[in-house]
């Protein structure tokens, strides 16, 4: 039985990446998922739940929220970790989609327009300076959206990132 792990492991690294789902700005989603290992799991952790300490904004569950007010989507570029990433502007475009797919599908509201190298190139030439002041504007904004709304796990938005720190 211990044979068969190392097989599935050799199966699962040479089958197609589209084999296992089609994300919108997803060309290749193990791609995107080692670029996210390799330059935003350090601080965010695995599976984008942040710090216990909110030293580290959590993602996990949220992070598509964003994209519900004005403000939002350019800050998910703008914010330190993202502008100046190592990443080339496509491949950053391409973790941003994986990881509004894959670990904040259900705080999207309306369809996901993919970010493109073009888009992220544009944005990242303007970093945020003062980024807690940003993020908890854009936060109050996410809290009256959803207090209008009042979408089905929607307080799970604003109880979480009460007590998240900065970047």
């Amino acid at each position: 039985m211990h044979f068969a792990t190392p097989l599935i492991v050799a199966l699962l690294a040479f089958t197609p990446s589209s084999a296992f789902s089609e994300l919108g700005g997803v060309n290749d989603t193990r791609r995107a998922h080692t670029n996210y290992m390799l330059n935003c799991q350090g601080c965010h952790g695995p599976d984008g739940g942040g710090t216990s300490d909110g030293a580290v904004p959590l993602m996990k569950g949220c992070v598509g929220s964003f994209l519900s007010v004005p403000g939002g989507r350019e800050f998910l570029v703008q914010v330190p970790g993202s502008a100046n990433s190592a990443l080339d502007d496509a491949s950053l475009a391409e973790v941003l989609n994986w990881m509004l797919h894959t670990m904040s599908e259900d705080s999207l509201t309306g369809s996901l327009r993919p970010y493109t190298a073009l888009e992220v190139s544009r944005l990242r030439k303007a970093p945020i300076a003062d980024v807690e002041t940003v993020r908890s504007l854009l936060v109050r904004r996410i809290a009256r959206v959803e207090s209008t709304q009042r979408v089905a796990n929607s307080s799970r938005i604003c109880d979480q990132w009460g007590a998240i720190g900065s970047y």
